[in-house]
């Protein structure tokens, strides 16, 4: 899973309140020791998923990317234990049967933190720090069981700084449709360079 320890400081003060809704992140083992003792975790409508500090070699330029999974119908969700086991419920207190249809993420990729190296991961990359942060590519795993399929976005497009004027960070908005996703399927974004190298993934889980 994705460690919330390489979140930048600034963004855990940001994130305080929601941290709560990131319990779907979390292994099920640790979920249902959790929610045993929680009792329930109500969802917003934006789930931060955690972030990660990479090491661009031979640059050696700190990059730190963030990713949220977004949707108005996040919004009232609360995961419960229900005879021994999680349990993802709508505001009505029905189970959900299926995620919905349409999921933004947010990604952030920023060199204006400068974070310690500790647990940095090194990624070889000869691009420039505009062009690496400028060239990243998104598809989403969505697994049932033993079987994965791939889904491409439905659109892609960047906020913020225009992409013609250099910067250290930007932010991608990704949008996805995802047919037929159920809770207990399990959600990793990835991250690519233009080769299709991995860069880094994002999991959203819920059961």
């Amino acid at each position: 899973m994705v460690a919330f320890r390489h979140l930048r400081a600034g963004t855990w003060a940001a994130l305080v309140s929601l941290l709560l809704v990131c319990l779907p992140c979390a292994p099920q083992s640790d979920r249902s020791i959790q929610l045993a003792s929680a009792g329930s975790w109500h969802l917003h409508s934006r789930v931060p998923l955690g972030g990660e500090n990479l090491i661009l070699e031979p640059s050696h330029r700190s990059v730190q990317i963030m990713a949220t999974a977004e949707s108005p119908a996040f919004a009232g969700w609360t995961l419960e234990m229900r005879n021994k086991a999680p349990i993802l419920v709508d505001s009505a207190g029905n189970p959900v049967k299926s995620l919905p249809k349409i999921v933004t993420f947010r990604v952030t990729a920023t060199t204006r933190d400068k974070m310690l190296d500790t647990d940095s991961i090194p990624f070889d990359s000869q691009a420039n720090i505009n062009d690496f942060l400028l060239q990243m590519h998104f598809t989403l795993q969505v697994f049932r069981g033993i079987d994965m399929r791939t889904v491409t976005p439905e659109r892609q497009w960047m906020i913020g700084i225009p992409a013609n004027e250099p910067a250290d960070e930007r932010i991608y908005r990704v949008r996805f449709h995802l047919d037929d996703v159920r809770p207990e399927d399990r959600i990793v974004l990835l991250v690519t360079d233009p080769s299709g190298k991995r860069i880094t993934k994002f999991h959203l889980e819920f059961l």
